[in-house]
């Protein structure tokens, strides 16, 4: 889910030039793109060198929330570059690789097991975004709001998430640009994507 609320950034010199630029590619500010830039930072730290040479990285995320937004935005992992693999298992996890070695750092946001237990913020959150609060109620929720991604840029590291140094195979390049027509529909698919012959949307179900 994504932890959204106040759409208005605020003024350019209130956070790092780094996360202004993750704010300024993803569109709004909320408590995921707080978190994606400090696992971004956090990997950009680990691999120092690696991440310098942009067809040197690969990066793997286990969602598909705002904080993949500051992921690209900060390393240079796009999916337009085919260095950004979506591995959706559902977790805050978040890789990066040596495309040459498979040395990096898996990332685990471990933040958002003791976040809002209470469902409390959330439910602020739902009442800000539907105008059912107050004026007073919607002020106290912006500070609140605000209060939380000071909280999460501030927060030690170990406060956030975890990381640890992997050596794996890289996740597979998805391959060039040939295709050819699905066996069922005709319409052109890139080969690594076709099996037995057939796109997804012409596989049947499992």
């Amino acid at each position: 889910m994504t932890r959204a609320a106040p759409k208005e950034c605020p003024e350019a010199s209130s956070y790092p030039d780094d996360f202004e630029r993750a704010l300024a590619f993803h569109g709004h500010l909320c408590l995921d793109i707080a978190v994606g830039y400090r696992v971004a930072r956090a990997a950009l730290e680990a691999l120092a060198g690696v991440a310098d040479d942009p067809k040197a990285l690969v990066a793997t995320v286990g969602n598909d929330t705002c904080a993949v937004d500051a992921v690209q935005a900060l390393t240079g992992c796009t999916f337009g570059k085919r260095n950004l693999v979506p591995r959706l298992t559902g977790k805050p996890v978040y890789t990066w690789q040596n495309q040459r070695t498979g040395e990096g750092v898996r990332i685990y946001v471990h933040f958002w097991e003791a976040f809002d237990r209470d469902d409390g913020f959330m439910q602020r959150m739902r009442d800000f975004r539907d105008g059912r609060l107050s004026p007073e109620a919607a002020a106290a929720f912006e500070a609140e709001h605000a209060a939380r991604i000071a909280h999460i840029l501030a927060a030690p590291d170990a406060e956030v998430f975890t990381l640890r140094r992997i050596s794996a195979a890289p996740p597979p390049k998805s391959g060039g640009f040939a295709a050819q027509p699905c066996a069922a529909c005709g319409e052109h698919t890139k080969v690594g994507m076709l099996v037995d012959g057939l796109c997804l949307d012409c596989r049947p179900a499992d």
